[in-house]
């Protein structure tokens, strides 16, 4: 049976994949570390230090969140945005690919503010930390339904929502939008090929932001 016509997963259980647990700028964890307390900031902390207009993913009180804060948007473009969250308008849009010197996780955030040409708010990722791993996780936990919490310039929060996880390729989208079982085993497909490709790479040679920036000067946006 393949893939994508499979039921669905049990459940997510990323240490079955032997990555570590990372958490940025603290030691890296063993692969499959359980009962260690993270002591996360608050989202509006961490909002006044994110990249702006890229997404930053965690999960908050078993909830995956996603963070984004607006910059170069009129009040006009930031308040139709600010309605379309509210609104449930959202989709996270996540792909993958491999480079020679790491993995690369692609998150994108669609808000729908105009029906045809949504806002995209595009990031990459790690796959070793642990917040991409919790959200990930999460994600499988809450059937691919998750929050947006979205700032302006001033990482001031303008509106929350919801979002639901799919998984390219697509056309249209119906909100508020109910991920498949096809989008959560692709998800976690994701992250076996990830981990693969992690695995195979001798430790010196790996560089995320090398992968990443091979990843921006050769690929179009999702």
């Amino acid at each position: 049976m393949g893939l994508f016509s499979r039921k669905r997963r049990e459940a997510f259980d990323l240490a079955e994949l032997g990555l570590p647990r990372v958490v940025p700028g603290a030691p890296e964890r063993p692969a499959g570390e359980h009962g260690v307390t993270i002591r996360l900031r608050s989202c509006d902390d961490i909002a006044r230090s994110a990249s702006p207009m890229s997404p930053f993913v965690l999960d908050v009180q078993g909830t995956p969140t996603v963070l984004v804060k607006l910059a170069g948007l009129t009040e006009r473009e930031g308040a139709e945005l600010a309605s379309a969250v509210t609104a449930g308008d959202s989709l996270l849009v996540a792909a993958y690919r491999s480079y020679p010197t790491y993995p690369v996780v692609v998150l994108a955030l669609f808000v729908y503010d105009s029906p045809n040409d949504p806002l995209r708010f595009e990031g990459y990722r790690d796959l070793a930390t642990v917040d991409v791993q919790d959200f990930a996780v999460g994600l499988d936990r809450t059937d691919g339904i998750g929050q947006v919490r979205l700032y302006d310039e001033s990482a001031q929060l303008l509106a929350t929502g919801q979002f639901g996880l799919r998984i390219p390729p697509f056309d249209a989208t119906k909100f508020p939008y109910k991920s498949t079982t096809q989008d959560l085993n692709r998800l976690w497909e994701i992250c076996r090929l990830g981990a693969t490709w992690y695995h195979s790479l001798p430790p010196a040679r790996r560089d995320f932001d090398t992968a990443v920036d091979a990843y921006i000067a050769a690929e179009p946006p999702l």
